[in-house]
């Protein structure tokens, strides 16, 4: 085959290809499954009941056992008690919930995500990475253990690219 022949075939195989590589992609609409949208709702009525008026609908969303470890001082839980205490005193903002992922072991879920919240104008934003064991209770949840840890993002240094996993 000489080498007109061979370009002209090469141009009939590749040139069609070109517009269809450059067409963008079909976009890809994240969606959430049903575990991850109950319990992100219920994470958002966890704080909503501790800044409400009503402090028995904070306890009734806590197992009687609730505690929370924190990642500083993981030997030295949290009571429940103080744990409500401190939630009702916190500042009355609704932090957003980021990178949720449950999962499912029957009649006990675990829920990990990032809480980010907004401590106001021209203050730094605080970050955390939340586990939560949820335990079945009739047809509703229990929140039974809380384990948080502070999210730290070293200066200079970019995050890590998430993966979007909400299908």
């Amino acid at each position: 085959m000489n080498l007109r022949a061979l370009l002209t075939l090469l141009a009939v195989l590749v040139f069609p290809a070109v517009p269809a590589m450059a067409q963008p992609g079909p976009s890809h609409v994240p969606t959430v499954t049903r575990l991850v949208k109950v319990f992100a709702d219920l994470e958002a009525q966890l704080v909503t009941n501790a800044h409400g008026k009503d402090a028995s609908a904070l306890d009734a969303m806590l197992d009687p056992s609730f505690e929370m470890r924190v990642g500083d001082s993981p030997g030295t839980p949290v009571p429940r008690a103080d744990w409500m205490r401190m939630a009702r005193v916190a500042p009355n903002v609704q932090p957003q919930i980021r990178e949720i992922a449950v999962h499912d072991f029957g009649d006990v879920a675990l829920v990990s995500f990032r809480q980010v919240t907004a401590t106001g104008v021209g203050k730094p934003t605080s970050s955390h990475f939340i586990v939560d064991c949820w335990k079945r209770d009739g047809d509703g949840w229990k929140l039974a253990v809380r384990y948080r840890s502070e999210v730290r993002v070293a200066a200079g240094k970019a995050a890590k690219p998430v993966v979007d996993k909400r299908y």
